[in-house]
């Protein structure tokens, strides 16, 4: 791994198990975890300290409470549309790709030189294009930032594509994203 980050950061950490392995990678760092869901955050509590880590715990929908710079930052944002529009739960538009699009405009934002920012999401492609990947690429051009893609699972959550709004899509990657300052 790289020489420990002094500033680690997790973007909907959810119950936190990302950040804690992160942390345990990156020992020293300094840990936050942010989650739109108090109750997610109340677990992260609890993971952290059932596992010794120690971390700040903001409620925010990103990095909003976060000051900068930030040297990592990790993000596994939903991804699949939710017809009940659960914050929590709803990638949001562009076929679920909303929610992975602002929390790599606010990484970008927010990352420190030489910083990196990690990416877990999923991708709808469509008509054979990975239109995640275009936006990406064009953000991390303008932020400065160089960018390694990969799709990691070709087809995941089928059977949704059986909802309306994905009538275009062909399929749902998994992807993975790295983006370097």
């Amino acid at each position: 791994p790289p020489a420990a980050p002094v500033r680690l950061a997790d973007m909907g950490a959810g119950a936190g198990v990302g950040a804690i392995v992160a942390h345990r990678l990156c020992p020293g760092a300094r840990l936050i975890m942010t989650d739109i869901n108090p109750k997610a955050l109340r677990l992260a509590r609890i993971n952290a300290s059932a596992a010794g880590v120690e971390a700040e715990f903001i409620e925010s929908d990103g990095l909003t409470g976060v000051d900068d710079p930030i040297d990592l930052v990790l993000a596994n944002p939903p991804y699949i549309i939710d017809p009940a529009k659960r914050a929590y739960r709803d990638g949001g538009a562009s076929h679920g790709g909303a929610a992975a699009l602002d929390m790599t405009r606010q990484a970008l934002d927010r990352l420190a030189e030489g910083g990196r920012f990690i990416l877990y999401t999923g991708s709808a492609i469509v008509d054979g294009k990975d239109v995640l990947r275009e936006a990406l690429t064009g953000m991390a051009g303008a932020a400065g930032c160089a960018m390694c893609y990969e799709e990691l699972d070709p087809d995941v959550f089928g059977e949704e594509l059986a909802n309306e709004a994905y009538r275009e899509v062909d399929r749902i990657a998994v992807v993975g994203a790295v983006f370097q300052r």
